[in-house]
């Protein structure tokens, strides 16, 4: 009974694997398509597609949010039929997908602080407020936040702490996207790249983007302060 029972679990664990990394990539298709056109990840911009239907690449965003709901209607059975396993994993994924995020964002403005002060000012934020003299200083400070809290998120058991700090950072990006917005400012929202925008679309995609990305990290925000490894060790305990 004990081995039937323990190759049920298994059988169990592995759909609820498998439906989990159907989802993961789901999400990463999503964020692609809504923030990242015309890369290797992006459908809507394939020759191909274009061939059929030449109009494709105007619906990345629709695309994009389409394959977050899929991934989120993929989640919730995943949790139901195994509800353990995929809490943990859904939070190690959560968290090497938005540590890794943070830190590969704050590379660009690591490199080039001058340039991301530059976009900084075209925000016209802190200059509506006579505050001119922070640019320099958040163009300095603000991107070591977001490799240390990354990192943070990703090797250490602060867990709470490195998604608090990550949700009010995509609080003051929602707010500075929204204030461009509010604008009409052309602007990148230099969260990848420091230059290229053409057009409010960009800050359209990049709000889109973080309103999702900001609800896990609030889910991560109230969980038990763990390392990855951690997270994983009661199962071996139960064994």
């Amino acid at each position: 009974m004990i081995a039937c029972f323990e190759k049920e679990n298994l059988k169990k664990t592995i759909i609820a694997g498998v439906l989990l990394l159907v989802a993961t990539f789901f999400v990463t298709v999503g964020v692609a398509e809504i923030s990242f056109p015309e890369t290797i990840l992006t459908f809507t911009d394939q020759e191909w597609l274009l061939d059929i239907w030449p109009k494709a690449y105007r619906y990345n965003i629709h695309v994009g949010v389409g394959a977050i709901v899929l991934a989120c209607a993929l989640i919730f059975p995943a949790i139901k039929i195994q509800k353990d396993f995929a809490i943990r994993a859904l939070e190690t994924l959560c968290r090497i997908g938005i540590g890794g995020m943070f830190i590969f964002a704050s590379i660009f403005k690591i490199q080039d602080p001058h340039q991301f002060a530059t976009l900084v000012a075209q925000y016209q934020f802190f200059s509506a407020l006579h505050l001119d003299f922070v640019n320099n200083f958040f163009a300095l400070v603000y991107p070591q936040f977001e490799f240390w809290f990354g990192l943070a998120m990703i090797v250490s058991p602060f867990v709470r702490e490195s998604a608090f700090a990550i949700f009010w950072m995509f609080v003051s990006f929602i707010i500075a996207l929204a204030w461009a917005l509010w604008n009409d400012l052309g602007i990148t929202c230099g969260c990848f790249e420091l230059e290229g925008a053409q057009d409010k679309a960009e800050a359209w995609t990049s709000l889109i983007r973080d309103l999702i990305l900001i609800w896990p990290t609030l889910w991560l925000a109230f969980r038990k302060n763990k390392s990855i490894i951690g997270i994983w060790k009661k199962d071996k305990e139960v064994k």
